[in-house]
């Protein structure tokens, strides 16, 4: 029988995990938690149910969307988000939107900065993309201030994985809706996630091991040291950062986290539908209000909002710098055949549930 070591054990790890015990292996999962989902397991405050920032399923691939839902029950979505721009004292839609645009105050010289754009391939940053994709005032209003706050950074100059769609970014028209092609869907039980994690637990042939801090990691074996002893398998996957896997031979990798503000209101709703959260791109400390019942589907005389605030004390999201993202790779590229460097931490990629479902399916193919 061919064995798996899965290091981690939040979303990616118990995908991984679930993945190879439904084709046979003999799988362990090593997490130093004392339970499994990482950022997405499911909270409870006041009776509401939240995580650690809204984690719902946002993706354009309907074989991700199915594999999901076959697994555990998927409530459809309609994505609808606002900025709010102080200098305007307005909540805009974002996507921006032509329709918004037109009630701004300075919507003349917006319409002559979109007339007189630089030519997008010219551009070098983060900052120069969104400039010559909708002109500095837009940019200025929607983008710089929230991006220099999510990083900590002084200018988003520094940001150089920037080409999202290799077209710049287009203003919206028609729909609010932010990606109506697209399946945004949420669990129906007020679990949330945690119903996956238990079934991916409970797969045949998947052991767990919680409360397990890992001693040491051999990518030659491959293997992992847990009290003191040495555990060896045919394929290790890790979704860990590659940094931590290798000894950091290349130098640390670097993260933003975030803290998070919990408050319940004595009212039934806050942010009006069909809106489900909030950015807020001026110099406030946070980046974003989340009402969660809009996610769960919980339904009580209160409500309750989340506040995320860029912290260093955590590691949560990896720089968008092509330097860093390098130096990830010389990691990966370094692992044998046997070892896999997965999810959002193991690429060093901003990959969300979607893209860490659509990963283990695709590489899964191989094994």
């Amino acid at each position: 029988m061919k064995t798996a070591i899965v290091i981690g054990g939040g979303f990616t790890g118990c995908m991984w995990s679930h993945l190879l015990g439904e084709k046979g292996w003999q799988v362990t999962m090593v997490e130093r938690a004392p339970v499994l989902g990482g950022g997405c397991q499911t909270l409870w405050y006041g009776g509401h149910p939240y995580t650690f920032g809204p984690r719902h399923l946002f993706t354009p691939h309907a074989h991700v969307f199915e594999y999901l839902q076959e697994r555990i029950p998927m409530r459809r979505l309609d994505h609808y988000l606002l900025t709010y721009v102080e200098r305007d004292g307005q909540f805009y839609s974002y996507p921006i939107h032509r329709e918004d645009v037109e009630r701004m105050p300075d919507r003349n010289s917006i319409q002559r900065e979109l007339a007189e754009r630089p030519p997008l391939e010219t551009a070098r940053n983060f900052e120069e993309y969104w400039m010559y994709s909708v002109g500095p005032t837009l940019y200025d209003k929607f983008v710089k201030q929230y991006s220099q706050k999510m990083w900590q950074i002084e200018t988003n100059t520094v940001l150089t994985d920037f080409k999202f769609d290799g077209k710049g970014v287009e203003l919206r028209n028609g729909t609010h809706q932010v990606r109506p092609d697209w399946f945004v869907s949420y669990p129906v039980s007020l679990n949330g996630w945690d119903d996956f994690f238990a079934l991916a637990k409970a797969t045949p042939g998947v052991t767990t091991r919680l409360n397990c801090a890992i001693e040491g990691y051999d990518v030659d074996r491959p293997g992992v040291r847990v009290d003191g002893e040495w555990l060896t398998a045919d394929l290790l996957v890790s979704s860990i950062s590659p940094d931590v896997l290798m000894d950091f031979r290349y130098g640390e990798l670097p993260y933003i986290g975030r803290d998070f503000l919990k408050l319940v209101l004595p009212v039934e709703q806050v942010i009006p539908d069909p809106i489900f959260f909030l950015h807020y791109a001026n110099n406030e400390s946070f980046t974003r209000v989340v009402e969660y019942k809009k996610l769960t589907g919980y339904k009580a005389p209160t409500t309750l909002l989340g506040m995320e605030i860029p912290s260093k004390r955590n590691k949560l999201y990896p720089y968008p710098i092509k330097a860093e993202q390098d130096k990830a790779k010389r990691y990966r590229d370094d692992l044998p055949d046997n070892v896999l460097s997965v999810g959002r931490m193991g690429n060093y990629r901003y990959y969300d549930i979607a893209m860490i479902v659509d990963e283990a399916l695709r590489l899964g193919k191989e094994f």
